[in-house]
């Protein structure tokens, strides 16, 4: 059934607003006040900024800290790394004295 088939009375009417009829749907309230100006946030700016700077710091100095222990772990690895070396070889000269006639 085609639209012009469709008798008048079936036909959903949508109100919509007139050409240059305004809509306030979506819009938010005029305000007469002019917003401050850049120099009245400068306070929170410098003070957030201080705080960013802080929260900076204490990341570097945690991850100094990580990479400190770090090394210190790297260091403990590579010296059992070297006894067990060590320990093989004492194995394998024990095993070759066992293997002797």
């Amino acid at each position: 059934m085609h639209q012009e088939d469709a008798p008048v009375d079936d036909v959903l009417m949508i109100d919509y607003p007139e050409e240059g009829e305004p809509s306030d749907k979506g819009k938010a309230p005029l305000v007469k006040e002019q917003a401050p100006l850049v120099q009245d946030h400068a306070p929170v700016v410098g003070d957030q900024l201080q705080i960013f700077q802080e929260a900076l710091r204490e990341q570097q100095e945690g991850l100094e800290r990580q990479r400190t222990a770090h090394l210190n772990l790297e260091s403990k690895v590579d010296g059992l790394v070297s006894n067990v070396g060590s320990l093989n070889d004492k194995f394998d000269q024990l095993l070759a004295f066992l293997k002797k006639p």
